[in-house]
């Protein structure tokens, strides 16, 4: 087991994100390719599904009852699925930095350790959403307003400015949407630490507001 504090691990050695990237491509590069194959496989299901119901729409049309029914059912089932599937592949990446353990098992010690502490999980989880939310509105408003003022200073020939400041806000949503998921995922990671240490009563340094 490994703990790691500002100066460097347990036995003094420096640590940095290089040092943990090396270790997920040389250790655990089959994990990572495995998780994101399931994800995959569940995303073109997914999309099989849908072009199905596209062909078969095109064909008999939408009308029936029972066709409404089977597809509303089918897809929030594929919904659930593609999301507990994300959602266990993240937190059993998680598990395997942590433990050095392969997929399989990582998963299902993640799924153990949610069941465990859902009520943790839950409640960083819907911080954590509340938290992304507030962000990625910060950027898109203050990259759309900011927009507008260069447009309106530099540019005054411009009659439109809103039309470049809505392609800035999206541009803006995509890059705050890439940059706080590490925010969420980290999130998501000291939690695991936290519980962990909890449980197995490690003396592993971490700030007492914890």
């Amino acid at each position: 087991m490994w703990y790691f504090n500002g100066q460097g691990d347990a036995e003094g050695r420096p640590v940095s994100v290089l040092t943990a990237v090396k270790w997920g491509c040389w250790y655990h590069c089959g994990s990572i390719a495995f998780g994101s194959f399931l994800i995959a496989v569940i995303t073109m299901i997914r999309i099989v599904f849908e072009y199905l119901a596209h062909k078969y729409e095109a064909m008999a049309g939408k009308d029936g009852t029972l066709y409404k029914i089977v597809t509303c059912f089918m897809r929030c089932v594929l919904w659930c699925l593609d999301q507990y599937v994300k959602f266990i592949t993240k937190n059993a990446f998680i598990q395997i930095a942590l433990h050095n353990q392969d997929f399989c098992p990582a998963a299902w010690a993640s799924f153990l350790l949610i069941v465990r502490h859902a009520g943790r999980f839950a409640s960083a989880a819907l911080i954590g959403w509340i938290i992304m939310m507030l962000g990625k509105g910060t950027i898109m408003g203050l990259s759309g307003y900011i927009t507008i003022l260069i447009i309106k200073s530099s540019y005054p020939e411009v009659q439109q400015p809103f039309l470049p400041a809505g392609f800035v806000v999206i541009v803006a949503y995509v890059v705050g949407s890439l940059f706080l998921s590490i925010f969420s995922f980290s999130c998501t990671a000291i939690l695991h630490c936290f519980i962990m240490a909890e449980d197995t009563g490690s003396e592993c340094p971490a700030p007492k507001s914890l």
